[in-house]
């Protein structure tokens, strides 16, 4: 089986160093790196690794405070810690961490961890193989209007987003309430061609009509039935480009 990693450490060399070495270990795939905690973050929710290396000390966040936001928002990757100092070892297992490896790395520590992750990550997939109705393909959404539950078609939202605390699913035809928070529908939808832009816009990559750029690095997209220009943010605009193969 392939993991995929990201890498979050705001010391470059560091950050190289272990790619060097996990790149000796043939099923690790790194397909992300960030030099700051908030970026990571973005990353792990826009890339869904398996795997993330976290340094516990950077100035912005530190590993501690990345690996409570991750169990926050319940996204199945594993954390293995990376610092230059022991004491924070106990902590680090209070959040959850897969391991520890202090710096300088060693390569038999790394693949130590790693393989560690391996054999966490085939238990669950055994588990996933067992036979559910959770495994039932489901292309309709359901939705509030007046005060009932309706089923729509995915593949007739437009976007998703949120506006004084409330989502809203905008169709071509009708704006409806959602029960679901942002994060919610992002990890439902996800396969099914939509994506974050922005911390309050997801958005049916189908639906798009045209890229432009905006400033700072961000751009804005224009999508079908939308009057108003959607925000992409300069965090998504690395992940938005790839998926669109641009």
């Amino acid at each position: 089986m392939n993991i995929k990693a990201i890498l979050i450490d705001d010391e470059h060399l560091a950050t190289e160093e272990l790619s060097f070495l996990l790149s000796k270990i043939p099923y690790v795939n790194i397909i992300g790196k960030a030099d700051c905690g908030i970026d990571g973050l973005n990353l792990i929710k826009n890339l869904n690794p398996d795997l993330v290396f976290a340094d516990i000390k950077m100035p912005d966040m530190t590993g501690l405070q990345l690996s409570k936001e991750i169990n926050k928002l319940d996204l199945k990757c594993k954390i293995i810690f990376t610092t230059a100092y022991d004491q924070y070892a106990i902590e680090a297992f209070n959040v959850n961490a897969t391991d520890y490896i202090l710096k300088p790395y060693e390569y038999d520590r790394v693949l130590k961890a790693v393989l560690k992750v391996k054999n966490i990550l085939k238990d669950n997939n055994s588990l996933n193989e067992i036979p559910s109705q959770s495994n039932i393909t489901f292309d309709k959404l359901p939705v509030l209007k007046d005060d009932k539950l309706i089923l729509i078609d995915i593949k007739n939202i437009l976007l998703i987003y949120t506006k004084d605390r409330n989502v809203y699913i905008q169709t071509n035809k009708e704006i409806y309430d959602s029960n679901q928070s942002l994060h919610e529908l992002e990890e439902k939808l996800n396969k099914k061609g939509f994506f974050r832009t922005h911390r309050s816009y997801l958005i049916n990559l189908n639906k798009i009509r045209e890229i432009s750029p905006w400033f700072n690095g961000s751009y804005i997209a224009t999508i079908e039935g939308v009057d108003d220009e959607i925000p992409i943010s300069q965090n998504n605009v690395k992940s938005f480009k790839q998926i669109l193969g641009i």
